[in-house]
């Protein structure tokens, strides 16, 4: 360990090895730090006093140089400054006047009331954070992902170069983020209060589920894809007399595996599915993908189960067509491939479904 001897409560404060003790203690830095304590019985009463502003803190630290701490500190210091102060009394002498001012100052610099940099625990990169009262607004600097939880216990996964701005604590009736770039949604399900996600022209509509949101200033087109459950999306739409106007009448609704693409220039939303679907169905449902003289039309109905993509066949005309296939391990659009080429059909995705065109094996 360091030479913790002369460090004061303010510098236990900004130690990473402290800071991880306190607030994720393991058998290993327990050991250390009781065994340090009883080597330096002397410093107790000021790691108490650390430990709990650590606490009151909470697990995110700022990861700010030793001189722009110092020059954050000593601007709301400055205020301070401004309200006349008592003498305390001999009572007072712990708490007052010097530790404490400081630590107030590092509490308001630390939970938002400056710019500051934050160290996300589960990405590992850096971001941005400007906090008020009521909004936040969190820019992911770093180059992997930042996760952001939300007061309704939602999760987003912020992607590099993106933006989130969304307030401390939604309204009762709906809650409400912006969004600047792409993001991964985890939507904690409120059926009272629906979850909207507003991207440029593009706003999505959720009552509880998982979906991605792509909608980047420099790209001709916005998008969102399901993973889970189902969204509503529609474009914002312009009025000459009130401005920016929303429309849920036009929502199209997409499931898992399913997206929209928005048109920035035309505002155009077009269904589709996703460039690389994945199966849907639980690990205990699992599917056998081995197929041995199965009737194409057992194929089609085991791949829109296995996906949640609805498939568009004659089923009259290729119930008769066997076909002998191991599709394990290939993509969704490697398997239709090979399925369609052995009975000579084609398909083509139309408004997120997969529509086969084939004259049956009678013809072949």
């Amino acid at each position: 360990m360091k030479d913790y001897q002369n460090f004061s409560a303010e510098d236990f404060l900004w130690d990473d090895a402290f800071r991880r003790w306190v607030l994720h203690p393991d058998a290993q830095n327990e050991a250390q730090w009781e065994s340090w304590l009883a080597q330096n019985p002397e410093k107790a009463e000021t790691v108490e006093m650390a430990r709990e502003l650590v606490k009151a803190v909470g697990p995110v630290p700022a990861p700010l140089s030793e001189a722009e701490r110092n020059r954050a500190i000593g601007s709301i210091l400055n205020h301070f400054d401004e309200y006349p102060q008592r003498a305390p009394s001999h009572r007072q002498v712990w708490f007052a006047p010097t530790f404490w001012f400081r630590a107030a100052c590092i509490c308001l610099l630390t939970i938002g009331f400056v710019w500051f940099f934050t160290k996300n625990e589960n990405s590992g990169e850096n971001g941005e954070i400007l906090a008020t009262k009521d909004m936040r607004i969190v820019a992911n600097t770093g180059k992997t992902i930042l996760r952001v939880r939300l007061s309704d216990s939602s999760t987003v996964y912020l992607s590099p170069n993106s933006k989130l701005s969304y307030p401390e604590h939604f309204s009762s009736t709906k809650r409400t983020i912006h969004l600047s770039g792409g993001a991964f949604f985890e939507v904690a399900r409120q059926p009272g209060r629906p979850f909207y996600v507003f991207a440029g022209s593009l706003v999505t509509k959720v009552l509880g589920t998982s979906f991605h949101v792509r909608s980047f200033d420099n790209e001709s087109n916005a998008s969102v894809s399901v993973k889970t459950g189902r969204v509503a999306v529609f474009a914002r739409e312009k009025s000459p007399l009130t401005g920016d106007e929303l429309s849920e009448r036009s929502a199209v609704v997409i499931e898992p595996n399913q997206q929209i693409v928005l048109a920035h220039e035309t505002v155009k939303l077009t269904k589709t599915i996703v460039p690389d679907p994945e199966i849907i169905i639980p690990p205990d449902e699992a599917i056998d993908f081995n197929f041995n003289d199965s009737p194409v039309s057992d194929i089609f109905k085991t791949l829109q189960k296995a996906y949640g993509i609805e498939i568009i066949f004659d089923e009259k005309t290729m119930k008769h067509c066997p076909v002998t296939a191991t599709l394990t391990d290939l993509s969704l659009y490697e398997q239709l491939d090979l399925v369609c080429n052995a009975v000579r059909a084609s398909y083509e995705v139309i408004d997120g479904r997969i529509v086969v065109d084939g004259k049956g094996c009678g013809e072949m």
